[in-house]
């Protein structure tokens, strides 16, 4: 389970029952504001609120929680046998909570609470969405009216439904996790039934009723919490699988897919999945949060200093922590800055977090890293210390220009009901106030005003852009054409909402263009568009386009069209042979994704030939173990690549092709086996066994590989790759073999035996053997320098000058001694961070494809590393309460550890609560100096080599 999992999980529903006789409690750390413009201070804590989630405001501005009695419920428990809403409330100012009442009581494995602009309350619970209303006004809610409700045989606490939010016309959003890749069926109020299973977590819109039930995007984990900024646009706040951090905050976009999918696994690896948009068709994260994040408020209000106005702001949970992202134009989408402001002990874990009527915030803490209820919490008032009391007029034509955005809004909302306010309304679409405008405007375009020029202020530069995508989302509302705006030198974001107005055959040569776009939002949308006019799909041969991207595209346009008569088969099966790999591999997917049966023989064919990638092998086993109906696991695919290594009729291509495809921690393919294919006479399965006993460095292993070094009958290749298994085997080296080695006739076994050698520890007889022996070509000179530990890069050009660096590696370059290279533990050690066709660590970015790039692109990648950081590759730097500070990668989280691996490969864990500061770093994990290790033609060798993996 991952820590994000296990951390939002206990968070969001533990409750806590009658308190029985035990010691008095310790006083409650209390969370620091890391920004000293803020205080933070307790509202109310256990025994009065325990367990406690989610938090909302209601109409008449008292605190409504979510109290957990039935998460991970012990058996002594003797609480509430059901969830409760609590109202707390503050009756004589004193800034703490002195009135506790029940609203409500009755449900289980409660995950959320959204008050709606009607007054009505809204809790999402594992399996249903109910809206409570009180219609007595006794504080008691006394109608409940279910709104969604999932039927399925899951029933884990925090992979239901949750993050729920609403638009500006009340319309209800809501997520559902992954729900354990289990069938499920969700039934709106209606009657309308939407089913899956397996692909991921979803989210929904439905209106408040629960009618029009429909899926707006897809690939989450768990969205857990969902907030809708002042142009309506969409964000949401994503757990992570077990091994691929961090969690995500996502600007969400209609018919997108953010790449996680249940049915290849929890950890998010497969190449069927993806997390940051790796996968064509696939969108990226706006930014990584922190873990288990919860909860996502667009902050609009005065109680806090300026600056958060427009910040998005996130409760993570695992790590004890209040976090804002300051969003940023990004193309079609947006990027966020992420600036924690609120820190908190071990035992602060927030969840919930809601904005108050005075704007300060008010969140909810789990109290307890336990799953199971504890008794403990608390609720806790984050505010400003220069914050002014500010009018919360009633009048809407006065409340219209409060900063308090649901007053605003409200106001806005009520003036557009009738012609005089509307009238008023726009006389102030161009006030002083960006929060007005936008309130102004949403609430005329939802009134549906046509005296609004709303043409004009889309293709107004003055006007902010948010303004002008909400004017823009109007015309497409009432079906205005804006095939003008598409083809315009306009925002990216402009031009991605225009792209979903384009209709009919004359808008499919503009589409076309988008499919190659290099904006992953902009081809999103042209996909989404094309999949509108399957007439004009149809007319077009996807092998007349040159662009694999265009290819691509429209394999994928055929897949959203939902079209599965024979046109769409039948162009399948050509893009199952299409040239590209790329192509390839999504056509495989789509078999897999949607277990077409009917193409189980071709994927059966493109699993025999012998030069298919590592990623397309695992892909095309994942698509035959769909297509037969066996699991999809680790185990499993491993099975079946064993049976075909183990064969010994098999031919070597395809022995060669299973051992790549085994990952070298497989358990099932033991040490002795390798030690035995050593003796196999394919050289180049010899080879490949010993590059996993490298990566094993499985000290049983040492034996043969040294007797293979020995052997001059084998061919230099062989003997060459277990000189670098031998380097990453246990200690000790044998040093004698390495120096004989360094002096023989051989060069490539020369220069071998040289790189082994940098870390050793010669004795002094052993030095005075080395420095007898004569190099015997120029490259030799710099790797026998290195072992002396002279510097061998103090002539070479400075790290920004490309041109000086291209013409310094100028000449003959020896791909496959730079595949060594890289695998060299000494040396590069990139294999401890990166992934070639199935070997490595999985840690960085996959490098099996980085070939289609440039050689003037990857020497800039290896001398300026840190220039373009992705951010799941955000380097961090953590100090630790012993003042040890250390900078690493995140690896992997499970509920307070975090483990990180550092710039040499090496690995270390550390407990959130021994923390002192965290903060992201500039600079990329990857070394600036990597390049001062390797000699000049070392750096030749590893770049020729690289730039084979296309």
């Amino acid at each position: 389970m991952s820590r994000t999992d296990l951390a939002c999980l206990t968070l969001l529903w533990l409750g806590v029952g009658s308190v029985q006789a035990e010691p008095p409690r310790p006083p409650i750390e209390v969370p620091k504001a890391t920004d000293p413009r803020l205080i933070v201070e307790l509202f109310a804590a256990a025994p009065d609120i325990v367990q406690p989630i989610a938090v909302d405001f209601d109409a008449n501005g008292r605190l409504l929680v979510v109290e957990s009695h039935t998460h991970f419920r012990p058996a002594s428990y003797d609480g509430p046998n059901f969830d409760r809403i609590r109202i707390l409330e503050d009756t004589n100012g004193d800034g703490k909570a002195d009135r506790f009442t029940t609203f409500f009581e009755g449900t289980t494995a409660t995950m959320d609470l959204a008050v709606h602009p009607d007054g009505s309350v809204y809790v999402a619970t594992r399996n249903e969405i109910v809206r409570l209303r009180d219609t007595t006004g006794d504080g008691k809610a006394d109608e409940k009216t279910r709104i969604v409700f999932l039927e399925t045989k899951g029933n884990y606490p925090h992979n239901g439904l949750s993050g729920l939010a609403f638009d500006s016309r009340g319309n209800l959003d809501f997520g559902m996790g992954e729900n354990l890749g289990e069938p499920y069926k969700l039934i709106a109020a209606d009657g309308t039934t939407l089913t899956g299973g397996g692909e991921g977590g979803n989210y929904y819109t439905c209106t408040a009723d629960g009618k029009k039930l429909h899926r707006v995007a897809t690939g989450f984990w768990n969205p857990f919490g969902a907030g809708r900024d002042l142009f309506g646009r969409l964000f949401i706040v994503d757990n992570d699988p077990d091994a691929s951090p961090p969690c995500r905050l996502l600007h969400v976009v209609p018919g997108g897919d953010y790449g996680f999918q249940f049915r290849y696994g929890r950890a998010g690896r497969h190449p069927f999945q993806a997390w940051n948009g790796e996968l064509a068709g696939t969108l990226p994260m706006m930014a990584g949060t922190g873990e288990s994040p919860c909860e996502v408020v667009c902050y609009e209000s005065d109680g806090l200093p300026a600056e958060y106005l427009g910040n998005l702001l996130v409760p993570a949970w695992a790590d004890h922590r209040v976090e804002r992202y300051v969003p940023r134009q990004n193309g079609a989408s947006l990027v966020g800055d992420r600036q924690p402001f609120v820190q908190g002990g071990k035992n602060f874990y927030p969840s919930g977090l809601a904005v108050a009527p005075d704007g300060s915030l008010y969140v909810s803490d789990w109290g307890s890293q336990s799953y199971q209820l504890h008794g403990k919490g608390a609720i806790w008032r984050i505010r400003w210390k220069d914050a002014r009391p500010a009018p919360r007029p009633a009048d809407p034509k006065q409340a219209l220009f409060s900063l308090h955005r649901p007053i605003r809004e409200a106001a806005a909302r009520t003036l557009a009901k009738t012609e005089p306010g509307r009238e008023f309304l726009r006389e102030h679409l161009l006030a002083e106030e960006v929060p007005v405008r936008a309130a102004v405007l949403t609430a005329l375009i939802d009134a549906d005003d046509r005296k609004v020029d709303l043409l004009a202020i889309v293709n107004d530069p003055e006007v902010e852009l948010g303004r002008r995508e909400l004017a823009l989302r109007g015309l497409l509302a009432r079906g205005d054409d804006v095939s003008k705006i598409a083809q315009a030198n306009i925002a990216s974001s402009l031009r991605d909402l225009a792209i979903t107005g384009l209709k009919g055959d004359a808008a499919v040569p503009l589409l076309m263009q988008f499919l190659i776009n290099p904006d992953p939002f902009l081809r999103h949308a042209a996909v989404q568009q094309l999949a509108q006019l399957p007439e004009s799909l149809s007319r077009i041969i996807h092998t007349s386009l040159t662009e694999p991207k265009a290819r691509i595209g429209l394999l994928l346009a055929w897949r959203a069209s939902g079209e599965r008569d024979t046109v769409p088969m039948r162009v399948l099966a050509d893009y199952l042979e299409d040239p590209d790999p790329d192509v390839r591999f999504l056509a495989m997917k789509w078999v897999s994704d949607e277990k077409l049966t009917p193409f189980r023989g071709a994927i059966a064919k493109l699993l025999e030939q012998p030069l298919l990638d590592p990623r397309a092998v695992v892909g095309a086993a994942t698509t035959l173990a769909r297509l037969d109906n066996k699991p999809i696991s680790d185990d499993n695919l491993a099975g079946y690549f064993l049976e075909r290594l183990r064969n010994k009729q098999s031919t070597p291509a395809t022995r060669l092709m299973a051992i790549r495809a085994i990952p070298s921690t497989q358990a099932k393919l033991k040490t002795d086996e390798l030690i035995d294919l050593l003796k196999q006479a394919d050289p180049a399965l010899r080879v490949e066994a010993l590059r996993v006993l490298k990566d094993r460095a499985d000290a049983k292993a040492k034996p043969a590989v040294i007797a293979l070094a020995r052997d001059d009958k084998q061919p230099v290749a062989v003997r060459a790759q277990s000189l670098v298994t031998l380097a990453a085997l246990p200690l000790p080296y044998d040093t004698d073999l390495l120096i004989q080695l360094s002096g023989g006739e051989d060069a490539e076994l020369r220069l071998e035996a040289l790189r082994a050698l940098v870390e050793a520890k010669l004795s002094p007889e052993q030095r005075q053997l080395r420095a007898a022996i004569k190099t015997k070509i120029v490259a030799e000179d710099q790797a026998s320098a290195r072992i002396n530990k002279v510097p061998i890069h103090t002539d070479r050009p400075a790290a920004k000058d490309t041109e000086g660096w291209l013409k310094l590696l100028e000449g003959p370059a020896d791909a496959e001694a730079g595949r060594r290279i890289f695998e060299q533990t000494q040396l590069a050690g990139c294999f401890k961070c990166h992934q070639v066709e199935g070997r490595g660590a999985n840690v960085g970015p996959d490098l099996s494809l980085i070939g289609r790039t440039d050689r003037q692109w990857i020497l800039e990648s290896l001398l300026r590393p840190s220039a373009v950081v992705a951010p799941h590759y955000q380097t961090w730097q953590v100090q630790t309460l012993d003042e040890r500070t250390r900078s690493g990668l995140l690896v992997h989280t499970n509920l307070d550890e975090s483990q990180y691996i550092d710039e040499k490969g090496n690995r270390f864990k550390v407990l959130a609560t021994d923390v002192q500061e965290l903060k992201a770093v500039k600079n990329s994990i990857m070394p600036e100096g990597l390049l001062d290790r390797l000699t000049d033609q070392e750096i030749r060798d590893l770049i020729a080599y690289l730039l084979t993996l296309k």
